[in-house]
């Protein structure tokens, strides 16, 4: 099986599994965002071809069940999370057990304001209904659980990635991962206007 299969069978299982069950899984209303996390993870474990390719696929398969926001919202922001996770991985980020969650924490929070920035420009009022406290505490709050989540998601990923370039340590733990590559409502995290169907 090509590493492009793969990827898109894990970004398919992940789709599942966001609409089915951690859309329910919600603290102070927001949930993981797998789709999202699944962006960073490829851009950490392939860098940032895949991780913009992976981003563009995750978050146009979220917005096909989006009702209130634009086709391609989520798309361009997952597309360009994946895209800076990757870049800044092959030239800035060291290696460490901490890289992984970390990045993970960063790179969702960072999604999460993206999205809403990106949503504003084009028009999307909707989204700024909270307040920027709750802003704030949502995408914290998915930040942190997308964190917790890494470590296995970016060993699925650097499986499904492995072979399609030379290939970046993911840095989980005490050295390179295997394979030596490394809802009700809002796409999960953000209650404010977004419904899938």
């Amino acid at each position: 099986m090509t590493g492009r299969l793969r990827l898109g069978l894990l970004l398919l299982v992940a789709l599942i599994l966001q609409i089915s069950v951690m859309s329910d899984l919600r603290v102070g209303g927001a949930a993981p965002d797998l789709m999202l996390l699944l962006a960073v993870c490829a851009g950490m474990a392939d860098g940032p071809e895949t991780g913009a390719l992976a981003g563009f696929a995750a978050g146009l398969m979220i917005d096909l069940f989006l009702q209130t926001t634009p086709l391609g919202l989520s798309a361009l922001a997952y597309c360009l999370i994946g895209f800076t996770v990757g870049t800044m991985r092959r030239t800035v980020i060291r290696e460490g057990w901490w890289l992984t969650p970390l990045t993970a924490l960063v790179g969702s929070g960072a999604g999460v304001a993206l999205f809403v920035v990106i949503g504003v420009m084009v028009g999307q009022s909707q989204l700024t209904a909270l307040s920027t406290t709750t802003l704030v505490q949502i995408a914290s709050i998915v930040a942190v659980m997308n964190a917790v989540l890494a470590v296995p998601v970016i060993r699925l990923v650097a499986w499904a990635t492995a072979g399609q370039s030379a290939g970046v340590s993911a840095g989980v733990g005490a050295g390179s991962l295997s394979g030596g590559t490394s809802a009700s409502s809002a796409p999960a995290h953000i209650r404010i206007g977004r419904t899938i169907r």
